[in-house]
């Protein structure tokens, strides 16, 4: 008997050992998988740490509010329309997936952009058009002619006047600097060399052609130059010179000016000068015209005549030298011309203030304007003081 109960205790023995052997294995592998579980929570938790933060609700949202954003898939041109068309034919395949409807015209119209980018890119140069030959060569053509001339004042008298083509004053500064002509600095004169010559300065000084501006002749006598213009467009009405200012002269000058007017101003703004007082009691009122006079020791009340002085003195009276009233009147009149006519002005939109007749000049947005070549027709004023120009016919 003892040898049959032997493989019974063998075999209850090995259950036995079996048993918890087993259990020890179940135990081991379950704490195996608890810490692979553990360290890919880890691991997915640095990637989200290490992840750039974005905020849906723009850059102003507080740090403690952000949250972290998905960033969107870039998918390739193939993979987009095969989730497209599996979108369209089974839509079961892609429910769980997170492209819309809206994702696919979002895909269209951005391929729509760039195909339209491209053909712009093609068809058209980027950047501001170039200047036409032919406007170059004007530029150079008038800074030669008047040497004192700006840049700015290029830029106006082609922009405005009879030549009509808008352009900058920096467009212009470049062309002369491409060209060797040094840009004049602010607020200097002109040196001696770009004076006027001696053909102009002969003929200003031999050849006979409401506010008071001060000059004086070769003799070293005074000379009051009597000025009349309208706030208006700037209209130069008025320009006469005399030895003796009194108040008959001043209002025959006004009678004179208002002759050829066919409405008389409003008013009229002057200073506090004892010559105009019987002008503002008697001269004025009997033609209807009230009077504004400044305050005081106030010149910038009376801008726009004084602003004129400063311009008659740049460019005419200090090149000349008048021999006496008659001859200053001379050139007088003969600047009032050009700065009604000829003389661009900013407050006028780069325009003289008479605006001139234009109606057979080319149109710049004509299409054969940029491929015919141009030429300027040069005018001289005061002997070749000041120029004008217009397109040759």
């Amino acid at each position: 008997m003892l040898w049959l109960c032997l493989p019974l205790l063998a075999f209850a023995s090995g259950v036995l050992v079996g048993r918890l052997s087993v259990r020890r294995y179940r135990h081991d592998r379950i704490a195996w998988a608890q810490r692979r579980l553990q360290l890919k929570v880890l691991s997915l938790e640095l990637k989200s740490l290490r992840s750039k933060v974005v905020s849906n609700q723009g850059r102003r949202t507080p740090p403690a509010k952000r949250r972290l954003v998905r960033k969107r898939p870039t998918l390739k041109c193939w993979q987009r329309r095969l989730i497209a068309w599996l979108r369209l034919y089974f839509p079961w395949l892609t429910r769980f997936m997170r492209f819309s409807p809206g994702a696919y015209i979002r895909w269209l119209q951005a391929k729509a952009r760039r195909r339209h980018a491209m053909r712009i890119a093609e068809g058209k140069a980027r950047g501001r058009p170039p200047t036409p030959p032919f406007i170059v060569d004007a530029i150079l053509a008038i800074k030669r002619d008047n040497p004192r001339y700006s840049a700015g004042h290029i830029a106006r008298m082609i922009s405005g006047g009879e030549l009509k083509f808008r352009i900058s004053k920096q467009t212009v500064a470049q062309i002369l600097k491409a060209h060797g002509f040094k840009p004049r600095p602010k607020g200097k004169r002109p040196p001696r060399e770009e004076e006027p010559g001696w053909l102009t300065t002969l003929y200003n000084q031999h050849v006979m052609a409401i506010d008071f501006k001060i000059t004086g002749d070769l003799a070293g006598n005074r000379l009051a130059v009597f000025n009349l213009i309208d706030h208006g467009r700037r209209v130069l009405q008025w320009s006469r010179a005399t030895y003796s200012p009194t108040a008959q002269w001043v209002a025959q000058q006004l009678r004179n000016a208002f002759m050829d007017m066919d409405v008389l101003p409003e008013a009229i703004v002057m200073d506090r000068d004892s010559i105009f007082l019987p002008i503002v009691k008697q001269t004025l009122p009997a033609m209807g015209i009230r009077t504004i006079r400044i305050g005081y020791k106030c010149p910038w009340q009376n801008a726009v005549v004084e602003r004129f002085h400063r311009t008659l003195d740049n460019e005419l009276l200090r090149y000349v030298q008048p021999l006496s009233d008659r001859h200053l009147n001379r050139l007088l009149a003969e600047f009032r011309r050009y700065y009604n006519t000829a003389r661009p002005h900013m407050a006028c939109g780069v325009e003289p203030p008479i605006l001139p007749d234009v109606t057979n000049n080319p149109a710049a947005n004509d299409p054969g304007f940029f491929k015919t070549p141009r030429k300027l027709v040069r005018q001289k004023w005061l002997g070749g003081l000041h120029s004008s120009y217009r397109w040759a016919a």
